[in-house]
C-alpha cells in the first residue's frame, strides 16, 4: 500500500521543471523518506469501514493528498522560519532560496486542488480545504501570538489544534470515510486523530528540554528564541516561582537575541519549576483519551497497530 501511495505522490506532483529551482525543491521533497504518520493512519482508519478493500486504490490516492498537503505545509514553514535547518539537515529554502521554495509549496496545493476535482472527490476536498484554513488559521494565530508573555495554554491548544493537529484529524477521518464507516465512527475517529496530533506536538515541544532533542536534529530553543512559547514554558510560567524567572527572560527576549547563558537559565527553570514534568502528564492524559476511543471500536488488526503507534508516541 505504501509504494502505491508514493505512486500517486509522485503522479500528482506530476511537472515539466526538470532544471529548475523549483524542480529541484519538489525533487527533494517528493524522494525525502518521511515517516508517512498520516497516510498510515487514514489507510489505519478505513479499516474500519466496510468498503476498505473495495476502495484500496482510492484510498491511496487520498492518502497521497494528504501527505502532499503536509510537504507543502513543511516547505512554507521553512520560508516562514527563515531557518538554514530543520532537524538538523539543511532547509529547502535554505537550500533553494526563498522563491524556488514558494513556487513548489504552492505547485503542491494547486496539483492536490486539481486531483480533488479531477477524480470527483468533492466532499473530500471540501473537508481538506478546509484543514488548510484550519492551518492557516493556527499558523496566523501563532504569530499573533509572539513575544506574549501573557499568552495562555488555551491560545497555544488553539493554535497547535489548526497548525499541526487538523491534518491528523482530516487523515482519520477521510480514511474513514472513504470506506464507508458511520457517523458515529466517523467521528471518533476525527476526535482520536486530534488527540493524536496535539500529542505529536507536546512531544515536539518537549524536544527542546530532553536529550532525544539534539540526538533528533532540533536546532535548541529556536521556537523560544522566536517568540514563540511552547508547552513545557507555559506550564513552567503557571508556577509562581516560574513566572519570577522566566518573565524577565521572556521580555528581553523581545528587544534582542538573548545570550546562551541566558537560554540556558531559561531551560533550567522551565525543568525546575516543573514545565517538562507536567507536559509530560498532558501527553499521558490526552494518549488515555485516545485509548478510550480505540477500545469503544472493533478490536481489529488495524486498531492493535494504532494503538502501537499511539504507545509509541506516548513514550518519552
Amino acid at each position: 500500500m505504501e509504494q502505491r501511495i508514493r505512486y500517486y505522490i509522485h503522479k500528482i506532483a506530476e511537472n515539466s521543471f526538470a532544471g529548475t529551482g523549483t524542480g529541484a525543491v519538489l525533487d527533494d521533497v517528493l524522494n525525502s523518506s518521511g515517516k508517512m504518520i498520516r497516510p498510515r493512519l487514514l489507510l489505519l482508519c478505513s479499516a474500519f469501514g466496510a468498503y476498505a478493500a473495495e476502495k484500496a486504490d482510492r484510498l491511496c490516492m487520498l492518502a497521497a493528498m494528504v501527505e502532499l498537503t503536509h510537504m507543502a505545509s513543511l516547505i512554507h514553514d521553512d520560508i516562514i522560519d527563515e531557518a538554514p535547518y530543520r532537524r538538523g539537515k539543511p532547509s529547502i529554502q535554505g537550500k533553494y532560496g526563498k522563491d524556488a521554495a514558494v513556487y513548489a509549496g504552492d505547485f503542491l496545493i494547486e496539483r492536490v486542488h486539481y486531483w480533488q476535482v479531477k477524480e470527483q472527490l468533492i466532499d473530500a476536498a471540501m473537508i481538506l480545504s478546509k484543514t488548510v484554513e484550519a492551518m492557516c488559521i493556527g499558523e496566523i494565530g501563532q504569530a499573533v501570538c509572539r513575544y506574549d508573555v501573557n499568552v495562555t495554554v488555551d491560545a497555544y491548544l488553539k493554535n497547535i489544534k489548526g497548525k499541526t493537529a487538523s491534518l491528523f484529524s482530516t487523515a482519520c477521518e477521510l480514511g474513514a470515510i472513504e470506506a464507508g464507516c458511520g457517523s458515529d465512527t466517523v467521528k471518533k475517529l476525527k476526535c482520536f486523530g486530534e488527540y493524536l496530533g496535539i500529542m505529536f506536538q507536546f512531544r515536539d515541544d518537549l524536544l527542546d528540554f530532553t536529550s532525544s532533542g539534539a540526538a533528533e536534529g532540533k536546532e535548541t530553543h529556536k521556537d523560544f528564541r522566536d517568540g514563540i512559547y511552547t508547552l513545557p514554558v507555559l506550564k513552567a510560567l503557571e508556577v509562581a516561582e516560574g513566572r519570577a524567572a522566566l518573565l524577565p527572560i521572556m521580555r528581553e527576549n523581545a528587544k534582542r537575541s538573548l545570550s546562551a547563558q541566558e537560554i540556558e537559565a531559561m531551560e533550567k527553570n522551565v525543568i525546575r519549576c516543573g514545565g517538562v514534568e507536567r507536559t509530560i502528564e498532558e501527553i499521558h492524559r490526552y494518549a488515555a483519551l485516545a485509548r478510550e476511543i480505540l477500545d469503544s471500536l472493533e478490536d481489529i488488526p488495524e486498531a492493535r497497530k494504532i494503538r502501537r503507534m499511539l504507545d509509541k508516541l506516548e513514550s518519552i
